[in-house]
């Protein structure tokens, strides 16, 4: 029945074949060949651009981490010679501090040194002064040497007491 083989159906069946082989060789398969061919570089030729914008944004990656670095570094100098100049502020400040109190200190020991050589240029004057008068009244009382011994406790006596 149906697989049953009949000769005449076989021949055009084969002769059908080969005539539609012939056709699609001869029409078809170069069209189509021709569009797989262009699929294939058109393909291959997008590839190769994504192989292409691949290695350039690796470049423009590697650039931009390079200049981060760059700039990462010009940050660190930056702060480096801020911290540099900020400590050499300090030192200028504090040695400019200690010339300043230095010279105050020398100052002040000047003065209380001239105060105290005229303290006591006045004390030998109050001396001097105080031994006249001891020895006039001496003199004028003519007495004798308990008498004196008083005379100049009491003159003594008269001397303020100072600080």
């Amino acid at each position: 029945m149906l697989l049953d083989p009949h000769a005449g159906l076989i021949i055009w069946t084969i002769i059908t074949f080969l005539v539609v082989l012939f056709v699609l060789k001869k029409f078809a398969w170069p069209h189509l060949l021709a569009a797989l061919d262009e699929r294939e570089k058109r393909i291959s030729d997008a590839i190769a651009g994504a192989e292409q914008a691949r290695q350039e944004a690796e470049e423009v990656l590697r650039e931009h981490r390079q200049k981060l670095a760059a700039a990462d570094e010009e940050a660190r100098q930056v702060v480096a010679e801020a911290r540099e100049a900020g400590a050499n502020v300090r030192q200028t400040i504090v040695s400019q501090a200690r010339e300043e109190a230095e010279r105050m200190l020398d100052q002040a020991r000047t003065s209380i040194e001239s105060e105290k050589r005229a303290a006591i240029a006045e004390l030998r004057r109050e001396t001097a002064n105080l031994a006249v008068q001891a020895a006039g009244a001496l003199i004028d009382a003519n007495l004798d040497d308990e008498r004196n011994r008083g005379l100049v406790d009491d003159l003594i006596a008269q001397i303020p007491e100072s600080n």
